[in-house]
Parts: C-alpha cells; sequence; structure tokens
C-alpha cells in the first residue's frame, strides 16, 4: 500500500496542526493552493513591496478603511 500523505514541512503550521497533502481523496477542490500562495507572500512581503512603489495622492488622515 503506497503512503498517499506527502508532509509540506516548508509551510507553516496552521492552527497548531501541520500541513499535509493527501492525494486519497478524489474530485476535491484545489483551493489550498492559497494556502501556498499566503507562505510565499508572508516571507516575501511582496504586496508591502508593490504598496511602497505606489504613489497615493490622497490625505492618510481623510481617508477610513472599515473592517
Amino acid at each position: 500500500m503506497n503512503d498517499l500523505t506527502l508532509p509540506l514541512s516548508g509551510l507553516s503550521s496552521v492552527g497548531g496542526k501541520s500541513v499535509v497533502a493527501r492525494f486519497d481523496g478524489g474530485m476535491l477542490s484545489s483551493d489550498s493552493g492559497v494556502l501556498a500562495l499566503a507562505e510565499v507572500e508572508k516571507r516575501l512581503r511582496v504586496a508591502d513591496r508593490l504598496a511602497r512603489c505606489i504613489d497615493d495622492p490622497r490625505s492618510p488622515d481623510q481617508v477610513i478603511h472599515n473592517f
């Protein structure tokens, strides 16, 4: 029997649990690529670096973003 679990040791744990890939699930969504992209963003800070290159002429004290 083949072990169909692939540990992804290069990725950070999520909620205290390690991230693993399993290939015995049949037809599933491939949204887990977002986890890899999030990890790359966390390490390289691409969005922050890109944001610093974009000039924003607005006055920061007059811009309000609610979450």
